[in-house]
């Protein structure tokens, strides 16, 4: 045997070359630490010695790549030295401390990692690095068809790079459940008997080599000079038990998707609270491969996570307002004329009433006609910050009279109108006739009118639960490892997604209320009266017990799998949108909107936003206002420029995006500090 030996493989001294920097504590020991829920990105890099790299024409480089993955929390340190705390009015700190210390969980992320020269102009194609190998590949899911658990292999964290230096060997766990097996007992009474039995479970269990050959063939073998001749290097890689998709090996340019393991059909009740979170230390190996002549190549890493996030679903608020008994009638007067004249009578046409007739010959007796009326309103006003929709007759009652209500085309005030009428008729004496009475057709009439006005708030001011947006965040790293500098990316919001209706899980309760109110021979519309409980008076009960799920509700099982593939599909589209224009949370539309919607819940919040706006807004875009709100401009309120889009908002006052946004955060009672210079990141403009 020869007396050769080679070297034991020998685990990987990294050597790290990029950090996100914002993640970095840079005064320890003081009162500020960096965001603890923010994802971070390192990279770690190494070169074999020239024994190791085998390959003629290209140079071998490692690099592991640690991509830290957790929920979002919006505030940072940007975001709390760009607003004035100590300026913002105390009518919206409640809101904006809620809003940004909110966590929003992870589930799903995608970390593209890029090689290239350092001056692509100067290199063709062909000779760009590219990358050999990865690991790991791959982490898949099975569920057999039968109800048993759920089975999973991944890759295990050992990790050996073979002799060639460019290939990798990595291990996959298996734990497959197959059903089956059981223990069994028998026994006999008054005899002698009894047994035991045991049936193993059915299943693989242990650990597979990825792109190990099979043989048949024994043979004996001195271990440590097999691994001698085998590998060369060795490392760990920290994995997160999670699902994973690889892609675009052999380009300079890899993608890994991560994305939470689904359910399955282990939960006892059948629901859970929503997709699984991704969160922990995903750590990747990859092997590069670039012309040896070649100068050291760049890095870049982009990292996009996927969280569900929450709104507000805000309803109108509604009650009642009731007004007096609005009343009218005509007192019995004296039968004379001057009393008639002291009521409010007044004579008028002459009509004939009775018939006389003597020695055959019959004429028309005539009367004059007194009548009056009287009319009494009353106007009710909607309380400010309410219109009114409809009304209810609490009494409604006239005799020769009549009753009105009038709403004003605004909805801001009702009016009652009763009118009563009074007539009486006297005889002019100028038909003979002996038995006709001197006054007939007295009718002295009366009217009551009383309502109850049904109002509804202008905004939708109650809370009636939360529905989930889609809210993706990315953060990039670049790097070129022969230079010092590195260029980091804070962490953005990319975009948010209205979850669709059919993956929502206020639908699927709202279709259960539906078919318990349907169940009981009633029809409902969505969503206007599915609340109401004078739909179905015999459904209250159900609709009770439903809601009370709806306010606190679990998904099923498949629905919670859907929208976790929802996420994924939508995650990858934004990867390469070019119209993505990256912002901070508080520097977003869907921020400033949640702000608003924290203080139309509040009384002091809402008469915040219905105060004039004219102090606030830039003098020379007044007249525009004033047009396009077809108000004057002491008029023009808060909630008036709030409920502008921002593209229409800069139009008018002729201001740029960031303080068109700023106008409308301080609209909210939002501060901010003098502006500083920050480093522009790749993908955003220049101001």
């Amino acid at each position: 045997m020869s007396n050769f030996k080679l070297n034991l493989p020998t685990d990987i001294p990294w050597e790290r070359v990029c950090v996100t920097e914002d993640m970095i504590d840079k005064v320890v020991c003081d009162e500020r630490l960096p965001a603890k829920w923010q994802t971070s990105m390192t990279v770690f890099k190494y070169v074999p010695e020239d024994e190791y790299q085998l390959f003629p024409k290209y140079k071998v480089t490692y690099l592991k790549v640690t991509a830290t993955i957790t929920g979002y929390q919006p505030l940072d340190q940007e975001i709390q030295g760009n607003i004035d705390w100590d300026g913002v009015d105390v009518s919206t700190i409640p809101g904006l401390t809620d809003l940004l210390n909110s966590y929003n969980p992870c589930h799903g992320a995608l970390l593209q990692v890029v090689v290239g020269p350092h001056d692509s102009d100067k290199v063709s194609l062909k000779n760009y690095p590219y990358f050999l190998d990865f690991e790991p590949k791959k982490r898949e899911l099975y569920e057999l068809a039968t109800d048993t658990k759920e089975k999973q292999s991944r890759s295990i964290e050992s990790l050996n790079i073979t002799k060639s230096a460019g290939t990798t060997q990595s291990m996959e766990i298996l734990d497959i459940d197959m059903g089956g097996g059981g223990v069994g007992v028998s026994g006999s009474y008054a005899g002698t008997g009894g047994g035991f039995n045991y049936t193993a479970p059915n299943g693989q269990w242990g650990t597979r080599r990825i792109n190990a050959d099979e043989s048949l063939a024994s043979r004996s073998s001195d271990v440590g000079q097999e691994k001698r001749e085998t590998f060369s290097f060795s490392t760990q890689i920290s994995q997160m038990y999670h699902l994973l998709d690889s892609y675009h090996l052999g380009t300079n340019r890899v993608v890994f998707f991560i994305q939470p393991r689904p359910h399955t059909l282990e939960e006892p009740s059948g629901f859970v609270r929503g997709p699984r979170p991704v969160d922990g230390i995903q750590e990747f190996f990859m092997v590069v491969a670039q012309p040896k002549d070649q100068a050291d190549f760049c890095i870049s890493l982009r990292l996009d996570t996927s969280h569900l996030t929450k709104t507000p679903t805000l309803e109108y608020e509604r009650k009642t307002l009731t007004s007096s008994l609005v009343s009218a009638s005509i007192p019995t007067p004296k039968l004379s004329e001057d009393d008639l004249i002291a009521n409010g009578f007044t004579p008028g046409n002459k009509v004939a009433l009775h018939r006389a007739c003597a020695f055959g010959n019959c004429w028309d007796v005539h009367y004059l006609k007194w009548s009056t009326s009287k009319t009494v309103t009353e106007t009710l006003d909607a309380p400010e910050g309410f219109i009114i929709e409809s009304f209810d007759d609490i009494k409604n009652e006239h005799s020769n009279g009549t009753t009105n209500v009038f709403i004003s085309d605004d909805g801001s005030s009702a009016t009652i109108t009763v009118t009563a009428n009074g007539v009486v008729y006297s005889n002019t004496g100028e038909d003979v006739c002996l038995d006709c009475p001197t006054w007939d057709g007295w009718n002295y009439g009366n009217a009551y009118r009383q309502i109850s006005l049904n109002l509804r708030s202008t905004e939708r001011t109650i809370q009636t639960g939360e529905e989930e947006v889609l809210m993706i965040t990315t953060r990039g790293l670049c790097c070129c490892s022969s230079k010092p500098e590195k260029v980091p990316s804070d962490e953005y919001v990319v975009d948010f997604k209205d979850i669709p209706k059919d993956l929502k899980i206020t639908n699927y309760f709202d279709d259960i209320i539906a078919a318990k109110i349907e169940a009981a021979g009633f029809k409902v519309s969505f969503p206007k009266t599915h609340m109401d409980p004078t739909v179905c008076k015999q459904c209250d009960e159900k609709i009770r017990q439903i809601s009370l799920q709806r306010a606190d509700p679990k998904f099923t099982i498949r629905l919670a799998n859907e929208l976790s593939n929802y996420i994924k599909t939508e995650t990858i589209k934004s990867l390469n949108n070019p119209t993505t224009k990256l912002k901070k949370f508080a520097d977003t539309e869907f921020f400033a909107k949640q702000l608003e919607l924290k203080l139309l819940q509040v009384n002091m919040g809402r008469k915040f936003l219905f105060e004039s706006a004219l102090k606030e807004i830039p003098k020379e875009s007044i007249p525009k206002l004033e047009k396009y709100f077809r108000k004057k401009s002491k008029d023009i309120t808060r909630k008036d420029i709030l409920s502008l889009r921002p593209e229409n908002l800069t139009k008018l006052t002729g201001i740029d995006s960031e303080k068109a946004h700023k106008l409308k955060l301080g609209m909210m009672g939002v501060k901010f500090n003098k502006s500083k210079n920050k480093n522009q990141i790749k993908g955003s403009k220049k101001k």
